[in-house]
């Protein structure tokens, strides 16, 4: 199963018996738990009918005790478990999501899961002594009895439309200008993201559009000193304004983060460049790379203009690569590195 096709799960207020929810993405997956526990519970009374275990510090029989327990004037009762990772071989749960309680939505909570997990069955002689093999045997059954999600780390386009949803729930609107500066300057992590939406709500509660020095603002960010400065900069050719950024920047950034977010940004500039629009710049073109608005292809496709020689994303790429190597490798100071990347960025 998808998230997408969870969140319609709940929304429409139809829930499977068991869901697992997995990955690298913990506070997403904190967040749908959440979520699929206030609309299983609807307005039945929490004190009754939802149980929270953790893996470190209950056993796997307590957790089926709960969910095999019948709702209190409520259609549904709902039991979390968090830290699931150490219960997906026990037997006992195992047994229990082949036959799971119709009254009861168990929500499993685990993190990254290793490949050989999902894909490889239990012996022949332990048919349920893995949760997660049995998971997804009962997904296929007709009908379904439970369903695995994976929240894997968010790439550059979903980490933005993220942020744009997360607005949109409060009644806010963020312009793609800001969105993309808010996600260039604080990146993919969605805890972190959400920490600073919350901020931005409560002090401009008032305000239903968010514009790019609202986020420079409320993030104690530069306009002119910041990372998407430097990048642009870089993408411009000039070379004594991104030295300049960089040094104002080198002071409180690490130099293996500048060089990440360099390369990301002009690993986008040669797919635009290689995609030889004509005409408007549409929300597609800038998808078919991995952004998420028009205005961001159009962005690029003004900076690709200074990029006439064919081979010099051959060098641009070789420079990024040495400058990764001598951070993560040479015993000099990191900040060399970024200082000469950006030398040969905007001089070659």
């Amino acid at each position: 199963m998808t998230d997408k096709e969870l969140a319609r799960h709940i929304e429409s207020g139809y829930f499977l018996p068991v869901y697992l929810l997995y990955g690298e993405e913990d506070f997403l997956i904190e967040q749908r738990a959440h979520e699929i526990r206030d609309a299983a519970l609807g307005d039945g009374d929490p004190s009754f009918n939802y149980d929270v275990f953790r893996g470190s510090d209950h056993q796997a029989e307590e957790v089926t005790a709960a969910a095999n327990g019948y709702p209190f004037m409520s259609e549904k009762r709902v039991v979390l478990v968090r830290e699931a990772d150490a219960f997906l071989k026990k037997p006992v749960l195992a047994a229990y999501v082949q036959q799971p309680s119709p009254d009861t939505v168990l929500i499993l909570c685990a993190g990254s899961l290793k490949p050989s997990r999902r894909k490889k069955a239990p012996a022949k002689k332990s048919t349920t002594a893995d949760v997660l093999f049995t998971i997804g045997q009962i997904e296929k059954a007709s009908p379904p009895l439970g369903a695995v999600i994976e929240y894997k780390a968010l790439r550059d386009r979903d980490a933005q439309e993220w942020i744009a949803r997360e607005f949109q729930k409060n009644d806010t609107h963020i312009t793609p200008e800001a969105c993309t500066i808010m996600h260039a300057l604080r990146g993919n992590n969605t805890r972190e993201l959400a920490s600073e939406i919350s901020k931005i709500l409560s002090a401009l509660p008032e305000k239903e559009t968010l514009e790019p020095d609202d986020i420079y603002l409320h993030l104690g960010a530069s306009k002119q000193y910041n990372v998407f400065a430097l990048t642009n900069a870089i993408m411009a050719r000039d070379g004594g304004t991104a030295q300049e950024i960089l040094s104002h920047l080198l002071g409180s950034e690490e130099p293996l983060m500048l060089v990440s977010m360099i390369a990301r940004q002009m690993t986008y500039l040669w797919q635009i460049r290689s995609l030889a629009i004509t005409g408007r710049v549409t929300d597609e073109h800038a998808r078919s790379v991995g952004l998420v608005w028009g205005w961001q292809a159009e962005n690029l496709r003004r900076y690709a203009k200074n990029f006439n020689d064919p081979v010099y994303f051959e060098r641009c790429f070789e420079y990024i690569l040495a400058a990764d190597i001598a951070i993560k490798s040479g015993p000099n100071d990191p900040s060399v590195a970024v200082i000469r990347l950006v030398s040969e960025l905007t001089q070659s």
